[in-house]
């Protein structure tokens, strides 16, 4: 199954002077020579910073997103029939990432306690789309990716999620999520966080929010 991208993709001087006084005596010039030399040393070690591996740093993490499911079977074919994919794309904002689009896939299924659902690889239905837009080897266990579209994204894994019918017209759902990775500045990204939203059963229609930490 294809479906076209969201339109919304396509969205410090270090100063010094030495000087040796005219006077100085032969004797004096070297150690000032010298002293001067370890000067510029020391101010070429401290400029270094892009030598220097960047440190990693905890924050919140949160987004919000309007999104559109669909119910298919296997092969990506719309079906009515439980259990089936519902995969899905979203439009919406990171803290992050300012503008972002979000891309996701749920498995549903009947057991003793009703409906569930846990994550399915989100490659499974839109491996060309994230493609397109520069995100490869994405392991199965991503099941969700929320991305800029300019080479950022995060990946995240469903830990656990329960889905709760209110009316015929909406079923909630709680979701644990884990950071496991990312693209861009969110490379080896690590985390976690809870998902709450809604949907339409008929309609596919929905809202989510993710709010959490993260370390990049």
């Amino acid at each position: 199954m294809k479906n076209s991208l969201w339109s919304i993709i396509g969205l410090m001087t270090i100063a010094g002077t030495v000087s040796i006084s005219s006077c100085s005596t032969i004797v004096e010039e070297p150690m000032q020579l010298q002293n001067a030399k370890e000067v510029s040393s020391e101010v070429l070690n401290s400029s270094d910073i892009k030598a220097r591996k960047k440190v990693a740093v905890e924050r919140n993490y949160f987004e919000k997103f309007s999104n559109q499911l669909m119910q298919v079977d296997e092969n990506g074919e719309p079906t009515q029939n439980i259990p089936a994919y519902f995969p899905g794309i979203g439009e919406g904002n990171s803290t992050h990432m300012g503008k972002a689009l979000t891309f996701l896939n749920q498995f549903a299924f009947f057991n003793e306690n009703g409906l569930n659902t846990i994550g399915a690889p989100v490659t499974q239905f839109y491996s060309e789309e994230l493609v397109e837009i520069g995100l490869i080897d994405i392991p199965d266990d991503v099941s969700s990716i929320t991305t800029d579209g300019k080479g950022n994204s995060v990946w995240f894994k469903n830990i656990e999620n329960i889905v709760t019918p209110v009316t015929e017209d909406k079923s909630d759902f709680v979701a644990k999520v884990e950071i496991i990775g990312g693209t861009g500045k969110f490379e080896n990204a690590t985390g976690d966080g809870i998902v709450v939203g809604f949907f339409n059963p008929n309609t596919g229609e929905g809202e989510s929010t993710i709010k959490g930490r993260i370390v990049y």
